[in-house]
């Protein structure tokens, strides 16, 4: 049933306002960069793929992705392997092939799937009038862990309380002023100052990773962990359907510094040797508006991290259709949406993504079959990619950006589609254009004159 209303849903929202988003993306890239005139009408080249534009098609094509028979479509696993194929064929028959020099529409890559030994385990060590004390704690009972990377480690390291482990300039409050934290294991707590405003050191990070994390590398610590503010079993029967999945990275991905969350009473047991506790902290830092952090004295952590670590096989989809320009044909413009989602948990639930992002995928094809309807071709050649492993991480685009089938110096633009089941009646959520390029903004107002759609910016930050 859940399959069912998902599928409804998106179909609503395909028949409602679909085809006049997709003409827009269309007429963008088909007359790029004359401009459209206001209100002028589906232009001649463009009124054979516009006509061939239809719900039903959708419908029968995400049907299918959304499918139980495609379980998922999780990363490297079989139902994505099956609309690799059937993508493929499906572009084949709308006339386009793979890019040029390539054999293939299946750009093929291996990432490494992770998975967590239970046995990994965390220890508090005080030293106690002059004996060593050490107590172990139980994953997913007392501590989870996230960012746990691909290979297993042991690392035993001091700890250091620091704060929210935020640097806030505006309020001129830093978690990390004059505190040592190289070499040692971040103590934070979760959330930030009452004093601090939202989005004040929210900016991201090194790789796409939140600032604390970004903070924390730059100072040499060599893991987080934070303090949660509920029990460690609420939280699992919250997010037992992600943590207990595998994890995926490309091969050559870099370690990301671990991360851990643990309960508020293992802190406390780690801060005991100083007589703190995780709440005189708290009403500290807000009481005086100023930062507590130090390193703890008598005391470090040992985390043992298990990990066995797979390689698999997965693809991108990458099909090019060549322009007609003898000249502009040599650059493209790439158009994206991720056809992976997050597959089969463990009690044998099937997330089936419809929406997300089985409706983008469904868009860019027929946006293609448009396109290649057409009797006159845009000037520039086309490709569309369809990503795999963007819910572990964006590793198809990473790996696509990393290896890409045509230069990226002749890649004008790149437009990506997601989730079109999100949008209201008529509306569109545009996301990058203006910060990215204000001419592409330009663009895509001009060519939704044509059609009257509402463009959304609510969403349009950084």
């Amino acid at each position: 049933m859940k399959f069912h209303r998902q599928v409804d849903f998106v179909n609503v929202a395909i028949r409602r306002g679909a085809k006049g988003g997709l003409l827009s993306l269309i007429l963008l890239v088909l007359f790029w960069p004359a401009y459209l005139s206001a209100q002028e009408a589906v232009p001649a080249a463009a009124g054979q793929g516009y006509e061939a534009i239809s719900a039903d098609n959708m419908e029968a094509i995400l049907s299918f992705l959304a499918s139980d028979e495609l379980e998922g479509r999780g990363t490297a696993q079989r139902g994505l392997q099956i609309a690799a194929k059937f993508l493929a064929s499906q572009y084949t028959l709308a006339g386009y092939g793979p890019a040029p020099g390539q054999r293939s529409m299946l750009q093929t890559f291996f990432v490494l799937e992770s998975k967590l030994v239970p046995a990994t385990s965390i220890s508090v060590n005080l030293n106690e009038y002059g004996s060593k004390i050490s107590r172990q704690y139980v994953l997913h009972t007392d501590f989870y862990i996230r960012g746990q990377g691909t290979q297993s480690f042991n690392i035993e390291a001091p700890v250091a309380f620091a704060g929210y482990g935020i640097t806030a300039s505006e309020s001129g409050y830093d978690d990390y002023k004059g505190l040592k934290a190289q070499g040692k294991i971040l103590l934070f707590l979760s959330g930030r100052p009452k004093f601090v405003k939202p989005g004040a050191a929210a900016r991201p990070g090194r790789r796409g990773g939140s600032a604390r994390v970004a903070a924390a590398e730059k100072a040499g610590a060599v893991a987080i962990i934070t303090i949660a503010t509920r029990s460690i079993p609420e939280q699992m029967a919250r997010y037992r359907r992600f943590l207990g999945r595998p994890s995926y990275s490309l091969q050559n991905a870099e370690r990301s510094l671990p991360r851990f969350t643990v309960s508020a009473e293992v802190a406390n047991e780690i801060l005991a040797a100083g007589g703190l506790s995780v709440e005189a902290l708290k009403e500290k830092i807000d009481a005086s508006e100023k930062p507590g952090s130090f390193v703890v004295k008598n005391a470090t952590m040992t985390l043992d991290v298990r990990i066995n670590t797979e390689p698999k096989k997965t693809q991108n989809v990458v099909a090019y259709l060549e322009g007609s320009d003898p000249e502009l044909k040599s650059e493209v413009v790439a158009f994206g949406a991720h056809y992976d989602h997050v597959g089969i948990s463990e009690d044998g639930t099937i997330y089936n993504g419809a929406d997300d992002d089985g409706s983008g995928t469904t868009g860019i094809l027929e946006i293609a079959r448009a396109f290649a309807g057409n009797p006159e071709r845009p000037k520039r050649s086309l490709l569309f990619i369809s990503h795999t492993g963007e819910e572990r991480g964006l590793l198809g685009s990473r790996y696509y950006t990393e290896n890409p089938l045509i230069p990226l110096e002749s890649t004008v633009t790149m437009l990506n589609v997601d989730m079109i089941g999100r949008n209201e009646d008529n509306e569109v959520y545009v996301i990058g254009s203006d910060f990215i390029s204000t001419e592409l903004h330009d663009i895509g107002e001009e060519a939704n004159q044509v059609v009257g759609l509402t463009l959304d910016y609510k969403y349009n930050t950084l």
